[in-house]
């Protein structure tokens, strides 16, 4: 017979079983939070897998957050490593046939914020294209959560060797915004300023079949009709997260030939001034200043203060911070428009994090590339750069060069001896256009005696001619001065900035199964090209 105490000791073990259940059911409850990026990077391999190597900061506003569950395109994947911004290397599982989820080293709290990478490898994504003949297809959507809105999500597609930007069709109406070269193959990049709850954002590439030879690929759908219902009947279970969009790859060596020694392809072409500036060991302030001189020759924005720090307003056309069709902005142009608080100052992480992209997005870039034959190559631009200054006839063309080659003139350490060398027998003729000079000017002049018009610069007041001298100086003390109060805490922005985290490896990729769209948690549709449709759902646990 059980005694009195008994049953008290078991009523009090029952109580704090159901105590301790309902805490934990209150506290994943009460999980809140943001997100603050989602980047996906996918490589189109021969063997028609895809490698999709994802990158996604959480910031957390309550609650306790230990996991992350990403949601893949199918069931037919392969987790690879997962890294986070520490260079932790993360415990990656498949949590369920069609999730891939990391556990954190530590768990998070209201107010601490995290991002990672994780890389898996993807089968059946490549299917048949039955609306361009003797095409392959592809489509992938962006993760979706219901109830939060996601911020800064990105999609780069870096298409089969051999396949030029003329061959690849796309949804007419989700163009991308901008192409490059990665590891020597075409590069489609589209950049999404925010996703809102439940909005679903499908971006599709169709390319020639003869690009992957030995690839057989499962029946695709049957175009836009097919697609359109499998819309219909998944669209209604909606759906949860986060993730996407990446910087860079971790991994692909199951897909590499092997290597044996890394720089075999000499220099690497084609980097931008701002992208060489880090390669030629500029500082992260003067690469940053870089940017904003970038930005003001676009006439993307303009300085309304500068102590203690510096203080911008972004200007039409550009307050959706990704351009326009004929001057689209540079990632590293969006980053630094994203780093703008609503008072017009920088943030500081979010600025060290734009400088650890751009840091990683040029390594990748040089991998198999000489990189002392790479610096070399644009150290000779930067003194070509000088030479179209001087060699111009008369004021009026030597100031244009200048203008015209100005980012890569900023990155010569002796740039204010040599401006004053060039412009020493000849003024310096600025253009009322100029809204890097004017910015100089204007703040950086002891005594300013015209103003631009920053609405519409066809109407400011042409200025008068330069002494070199004068000039010289101005153009040295707007970069210094620029370079020094870029954010009220420098100190905090250069700790901001962490070392890259070591390069993982993952699984070797399996050939795909049959064309499937297992996740139910978001809807695809074809509207250009019939393909395999990628999507995804998970979220914080």
């Amino acid at each position: 017979m059980v005694n009195r105490t008994q049953l008290f000791v078991a009523f009090v073990l029952v109580f704090v079983l159901a105590a301790a259940s309902s805490a934990s059911v209150t506290q994943a409850q009460n999980l809140a939070y943001t997100v603050n990026h989602e980047w996906a990077q996918l490589f189109i391999n021969q063997d028609g897998t895809v490698d999709l190597t994802y990158n996604v900061t959480v910031t957390v506003t309550s609650g306790t957050l230990h996991s992350f569950d990403l949601g893949q395109p199918n069931q037919d994947f392969t987790v690879g490593a997962a890294t986070d911004q520490y260079g932790n290397s993360l415990h990656a599982y498949k949590y369920n046939p069609d999730v891939a989820s990391v556990d954190f080293k530590q768990p998070l709290t209201a107010g601490q914020s995290i991002w990672w990478t994780i890389t898996t490898n993807v089968g059946g994504m490549i299917t048949t294209d039955t609306t361009n003949q003797g095409n392959l297809g592809m489509e992938f959507a962006p993760q979706w959560d219901s109830t939060v809105t996601i911020s800064d999500v990105r999609v780069q597609i870096v298409m089969p060797q051999g396949v030029s930007v003329n061959q690849v069709k796309t949804l007419p109406d989700k163009y991308w915004n901008s192409t490059s070269t990665m590891e020597g193959k075409t590069a489609l990049f589209w950049q999404i300023p925010v996703l809102q709850p439940n909005e679903q954002y499908p971006i599709g590439v169709s390319f020639p079949s003869s690009a992957l030879p030995n690839y057989t690929p499962s029946q695709g759908g049957g175009g836009i009709e097919t697609f359109a219902v499998i819309a219909g009947v998944i669209g209604v279970f909606a759906a949860i997260i986060i993730f996407i969009f990446i910087a860079y790859r971790l991994s692909k060596h199951s897909y590499s030939s092997p290597k044996v020694g890394m720089e075999t392809l000499g220099i690497k072409r084609g980097l931008t001034a701002v992208e060489a500036s880090y390669l030629l060991d500029l500082k992260p302030p003067q690469i940053v200043t870089e940017i904003l001189y970038s930005l003001l020759q676009k006439r993307a924005v303009w300085a309304t203060e500068t102590k203690p720090s510096l203080k911008l307003k972004v200007l039409p056309p550009y307050e959706n911070k990704t351009g326009t069709k004929e001057n689209p902005l540079r990632y590293y142009e969006i980053d630094f428009l994203h780093s703008l608080k609503t008072d017009g100052s920088l943030d500081e992480e979010k600025l060290a994090h734009a400088i650890m992209f751009l840091r990683d997005t040029v390594e990748q870039k040089l991998q198999g590339y000489s990189r002392k034959d790479t610096v070399d190559y644009y150290r000779k631009i930067v003194a070509q750069a000088w030479g179209q200054v001087e060699q111009a006839g008369t004021p009026e063309l030597a100031s244009t060069a200048y203008d015209e080659q100005l980012l890569w003139l900023m990155m010569d350490p002796n740039q204010r001896n040599r401006t004053e060398t060039v412009f020493r027998d000849r003024p310096f003729q600025p253009n009322p256009m100029w809204f890097w000079w004017w910015y100089g000017y204007t703040i950086y002049h002891p005594h300013p005696t015209i103003q631009p018009n920053i609405n519409t610069p066809a109407q400011s007041p042409k200025p008068t001619p330069i002494p070199g001298a004068d000039f010289a100086n101005n153009i040295a003390t707007s970069i210094e001065k620029t370079s020094n109060t870029l954010v009220v805490n420098m100190e905090k922005f250069a700790n901001s900035i962490l070392p890259p985290p070591p390069k993982a490896s993952h699984e070797p990729a399996r050939k795909g199964a049959g064309c499937v769209c297992a996740c139910a948690a978001c809807a695809c549709a074809c509207a250009c090209v019939s393909c395999a449709c990628a999507c995804a759902g998970g979220g914080g646990r």
